[in-house]
């Protein structure tokens, strides 16, 4: 019976193209990494997974599989790491193969990252010659080599977009040909590539304390048809797990699990398999158990503090530009209450310079009217004095060349001062060139401006029209004025103001009054 079941086991080696090779687990949702090792480091936590998992029970011989694998990540996440060592036993056939996998994420968005990997191990393929039984010495299976060994490279992608995971991986990439004996005849090992693609989504609730994931895994080698695992994973984190998977040409798995600690999760997976034979095979049970570095609590309220921070950081930036637009706002009322009162004040002013010169016109014209009462009683007594008619006659003639002659000055007069308003020109000492900014007087401005860019834009753009016009601060309101003349009175202000600087300005003028 032991050569039967060697002979038949080297049949199997020899045409080992047409089965799957690697090691088959039934909890590998937990342990991503060990087929694709760009899923080292996703879970955050540094953790390590014991699996035991003994195959169809109603067949002696059948396959029994352990392994141990840890998982971690460094540099906030970005570089994720595993080691995984397993033993696949069937019947006097061994594996031993160990791994180490490297990972690297790149963050592209918030919702969006990609990772690659690549795993670098040694495989071990031994035939346990203790067990064969031979008739003669020189029988061909009593000569192999008892083991053999091979370098293998695993490879693969993740794309994980919000709550959806695809991945992609080559296991035993180099498809290596392992050599057991030459003589008398080829006996080898022929290692095939794998390809293993695989798709979930979570669902999360009770703020991501619960999950629900679908899950679908395909499996297949060269010249091998393909196996489909469509499963259904309900992961409460506070307390444990439960799962169920279909998975095709072979049967139904029930996984259950619980987290016996805030450190420590045992599972277990029952497998029965639905073809014809399946009540000959016996069923399979595979064991689990996860034991993290670090609390799933802590590792939660790390997560909510992120939270939080991020939470307070939105809500201060939120504060800060509620703030700033009141301060806008609170300075554009500022603006118009100081522009308001600037304006009250001057006008102000202005009426108490009219009223002194209508004060100063009435006085002057008491004056006139007094010396015009004086004259008209002088010339009254001359009269009375003189009773000859012919005598009047001069004495009128001279009136009336003096009142022609007081009406020609007066008109002249007048003429005069219409040429001097009609002029073109300022005095140089009010023009802006020659003004101490800032100094005590009556500034005929074309603006006013919170920021000082803002003045120096509209004297240049002045400069352009030919009009010179300078700038200054008024240090008890630290607005910046731009000025086109100053004046030592109120009224002249006031007339240059009026004729629109002669006419050589259409904007807008008004004064400003500095004490």
């Amino acid at each position: 019976m032991r050569k039967i079941l060697a002979l038949l086991a080297f049949g199997m080696m020899a045409n080992l193209a047409t089965a799957q090779q690697i090691p088959l687990y039934s909890n590998y949702f937990f342990t991503p990494y060990i087929y694709n090792p760009a899923m080292s480091g996703s879970s955050g936590v540094t953790e390590a997974t014991f699996l035991h998992r003994r195959q169809w029970t109603g067949i002696q011989g059948s396959p029994e599989t352990s392994a141990l694998a840890v998982n971690g990540s460094l540099n906030e996440e970005k570089v994720g790491w595993s080691i995984y060592g397993f033993s696949d036993r069937t019947d006097i056939l061994s594996r031993l193969g160990i791994y180490g996998n490297y990972a690297y994420h790149v963050k592209i968005t918030d919702d969006i990252s990609l990772s690659g990997g690549i795993g670098a191990g040694y495989l071990n393929q031994s035939i346990d010659q203790s067990a064969v039984r031979a008739r003669d010495l020189g029988d061909v299976f009593s000569v192999v080599a008892p083991n053999r060994g091979t370098f293998d490279i695993n490879i693969g992608l993740k794309l994980a977009v919000q709550n959806f995971t695809l991945g992609f991986a080559a296991p035993q990439l180099l498809s290596q040909n392992v050599v057991y004996a030459t003589n008398p005849s080829d006996i080898n090992y022929n290692m095939i590539r794998h390809y293993v693609a695989t798709a979930q989504y979570d669902f999360k609730f009770a703020g991501e304390k619960q999950v629900l994931s679908p899950i679908l895994m395909v499996r297949t080698a060269e010249s091998v048809p393909a196996q489909i695992d469509a499963g259904l994973l309900y992961n409460m984190k506070e307390y444990g797990f439960l799962g169920a998977m279909f998975r095709s040409n072979y049967g139904i798995t029930i996984n259950a699990g619980v987290n016996l600690s805030e450190t420590l999760t045992l599972g277990y997976a029952y497998d029965f398999s639905t073809n014809t034979y399946g009540s000959n095979f016996g069923t399979s049970h595979e064991f689990m158990l996860t034991y993290r570095f670090g609390s799933n609590k802590d590792n939660e309220r790390m997560q909510n503090e992120l939270k939080r921070l991020k939470l307070n950081q939105r809500r201060q930036k939120d504060e800060l530009e509620e703030t700033v637009d009141d301060k806008l706002e609170e300075f554009k009322d500022s603006y118009k209450d100081d522009i308001q009162k600037a304006l009250e004040e001057e006008k102000k002013k202005m009426v108490e310079e009219l009223e002194k010169l209508r004060k100063q016109a009435e006085e002057q014209g008491n004056r006139n009217n007094n010396n015009n009462a004086s004259n008209n009683n002088q010339g009254g007594q001359q009269n009375n004095q003189s009773n000859n008619p012919n005598n009047n006659m001069p004495n009128n003639q001279a009136a009336n060349n003096n009142n022609n002659n007081d009406n020609t000055g007066s008109t002249n007069n007048m003429n005069q001062a219409a040429n001097n308003n009609a002029g073109i020109n300022y005095p140089q000492e009010n023009l802006p060139a020659n003004v101490n900014p800032g100094s005590p007087g009556y500034y005929v401005t074309a603006g006013v401006f919170g920021q000082q860019a803002n003045a120096q834009r509209l004297a240049n753009q002045l400069a352009t029209q030919n009009i010179d016009a300078r700038i200054f601060q008024d240090p008890g309101n630290s607005f910046y004025y731009v000025y086109l003349l100053k004046f030592n009175s109120y009224a002249e202000a006031d007339q240059a103001k009026a004729s629109q600087l002669n006419g050589r300005f259409n904007g807008d003028l008004w004064i400003k009054i500095l004490k």
